[in-house]
């Protein structure tokens, strides 16, 4: 990578990911989550991805069913995370529960949601 300053231009080496802002930054973003957008989720779970932000709607009939189409979903997502290094926000980390009068255990790597 190089910028151009006064003295001429400014190299480092790029060790990871792209910079912030590139143009190419979306591309390779988009390469990279393309893998997950295109799992074969169960037709419980389906998985909406905005910018580098990911949503998931999952469905069940009960509570019990609904924690176990949730802890697919989210293994397979943390599979996902850990294989290219990234990391989860929990404080970001919401859901949203329907029709139940008390909502499943939500947990991302031991940390409830």
């Amino acid at each position: 990578m190089a910028i151009q300053i006064n003295d001429g231009p400014a190299v480092w080496k790029q060790t990871q990911g792209c910079s912030e802002g590139s143009c190419t930054s979306p591309l390779f973003w988009n390469i990279v989550a393309d893998e997950i957008l295109k799992t074969d989720w169960p037709k419980e779970v389906h998985l909406q991805a905005f910018a580098d932000d990911f949503a998931f709607v999952i469905s069940g009939r009960s509570r019990r069913e609904l924690e176990q189409h949730t802890s697919f979903a989210l293994e397979t997502f943390k599979n996902w995370t850990d294989k290219n290094e990234f990391n989860i926000s929990i404080e970001k980390s919401q859901y949203l529960i329907g029709k139940l009068s008390r909502g499943p255990v939500v947990r991302w790597n031991s940390q409830s949601i």
